[in-house]
């Protein structure tokens, strides 16, 4: 039990020391290169995108209408759209994956300290069972709290292991504490009109709607009735589509912007939150080594910091995905962090 209780203290104060803000600075392109190199999806994401400039530019080139051009334009552009969510996804995979190993390490850790406390229990369970100072009743809850520990930490450590198997798919590194990332210093400086220019579902409305105009123009003077209201009707729709594409590109730039401001504001209470709980646990390890506090007092303390650095690193998380979001809609590459 002693190996075992040392091994627990051991994985504890290595979580609790390398769960400070991270000082690496550029981890983030460091991993997203890594990612990119060992990943070939990547590698087509782009080569469909210059696919798609090389289709656009021979459509122009070969264009004997405006028609022809705005079709090789809408084609791009479609192409461009799918880039930037192909791009985003993996963008999101490698911080799931990052994020992922980091929880689970602190979980473990965390378990591995609730595991300790009720081997405590049960140890003490025991002597006091036999001594029938406690009833048959009270033993049993006991010894299933301590089979519930024991199967959670288990569960937890392969967890950890999946985690680290994911990662090491997903960038082609070997985990290391060192590679949690530092949050970007980022601040949003794009107006709502900036935002708007940039979305891809607008330009495509506003294609479609030029496209629409064109074909009215092309209709022979003699198109029957029904050709022409098909066409006004169609006339119609584009142009309710590009309203609403505008509308919605304004909605999401307000709520992007808000989004971050709130992720922001949330990410800094959750890193005073652990900070703080990180000074009771040390003031409750000084009063351990004195014989103040039991053992079991000792890790519940270190549970509440691994309690609050799970929820740190979720807020770091959804903080830093949403960064990727907003980089990518204004049609920069997040991979450039």
């Amino acid at each position: 039990m002693k190996a075992r209780s040392g091994l627990v203290l051991a994985l504890c104060a290595c979580s609790l020391a390398f769960s400070a803000p991270p000082v690496f600075a550029d981890t983030l392109q460091d991993l997203f290169t890594a990612a990119t190199q060992s990943n070939q999806d990547y590698s087509m994401y782009k080569i469909d995108l210059d696919l798609a400039e090389l289709k656009r530019t021979k459509g122009e080139i070969e264009a004997k209408v405006d028609l022809d051009r705005l079709n090789a334009q809408y084609a791009y552009v479609a192409s461009l759209a799918g880039y930037r969510k192909s791009v985003l996804g993996f963008y999101n995979q490698v911080i799931d994956a990052v994020f992922a190993v980091a929880t689970a390490e602190v979980n473990a850790a965390s378990m591995g300290l609730s595991l300790e406390n009720a081997k405590e229990d049960s140890k003490y369970a025991d002597s006091r069972f036999k001594n029938g100072l406690i009833s048959s009743e009270i033993y049993k809850g006991i010894d299933i709290a301590y089979k519930t520990a024991q199967t959670s930490q288990d569960f937890a450590a392969w967890t950890l292991k999946d985690a680290k198997d994911t990662f090491r798919l997903v960038t082609g590194l070997e985990w290391d504490a060192k590679l949690l990332p530092q949050t970007p210093n980022f601040s949003p400086s794009a107006t709502s009109d900036d935002w708007v220019a940039k979305d891809t579902t607008l330009q495509m409305a506003t294609l479609s709607d030029q496209i629409a105009s064109l074909k009215t123009a092309a209709l022979a003077t003699n198109a029957s009735v029904y050709d022409k209201k098909i066409q006004e009707t169609e006339n119609l729709r584009t142009k309710v589509a590009v309203s609403n594409a505008q509308s919605s590109a304004k909605r999401a730039y307000e709520s992007i912007i808000n989004t971050l401001k709130n992720q922001a504001a949330i990410l800094q209470i959750r890193t005073d939150e652990y900070n703080l709980k990180k000074q009771s646990y040390d003031d409750a390890l000084q009063q351990y080594q004195k014989g103040i506090i039991s053992l079991s007092d000792k890790n519940l303390r270190a549970i509440e910091v691994f309690t609050a650095q799970k929820t740190m690193l979720a807020a770091q998380q959804s903080y830093i995905k949403s960064i990727g979001s907003y980089l990518s809609a204004m049609g920069e590459n997040p991979l450039g962090l």
